[in-house]
């Protein structure tokens, strides 16, 4: 399955409601550690990936894992949030240890996911050690650290 094909299926599932079997209120914190809805994603990705920053704060408070991730595709709520550019919401992640060096199943860290979702002006804020844009995952696409060895910067 191609990595495009990946991105459009998770994101589908995340930004859509919530099933009815996912648990409706996460009171303690081994609750919203354990919160999984039946297709892997946490109410913490899924709000990662709406933008709402209230629940993102809300749901890391309560003890939610800043770095869990989807079983199958190994995707976190950083990439969710970098893909669709919330930007307020990926600062808020990292500032409660979410990690930039972690890769979904197919090699690809946030800030991979941030190109992909066409948000470039987040790739400063999502590299760091062991996380940079990786151009064999994004063909076409010349990462902000290469170009500034090229023009001599």
């Amino acid at each position: 399955m191609s990595t495009f094909a990946i991105v459009v299926a998770v994101l589908a599932l995340a930004t859509h409601a919530a099933p009815a079997s996912a648990p409706a209120t996460l009171g303690s914190r081994l609750a919203v550690q354990a919160a999984t809805d039946p297709d892997g994603l946490t109410p913490l990705m899924r709000a990662a990936a709406r933008g709402d920053l209230g629940q993102v704060n809300a749901l890391l408070a309560k003890g939610a894992e800043p770095n869990a991730s989807t079983p199958a595709q190994r995707v976190t709520a950083l990439m969710f949030a970098a893909y669709f550019g919330h930007a307020p919401v990926i600062k808020t992640l990292l500032a409660k240890g979410a990690r930039l060096e972690l890769k979904d199943a197919q090699g690809a860290a946030a800030v991979d996911w941030a190109t992909l979702g066409d948000h470039p002006e987040l790739e400063k804020t999502l590299t760091g050690p062991g996380a940079a844009l990786n151009p064999f995952l994004n063909p076409g696409i010349m990462p902000i650290w290469l170009m500034d060895k090229a023009s001599g910067q």
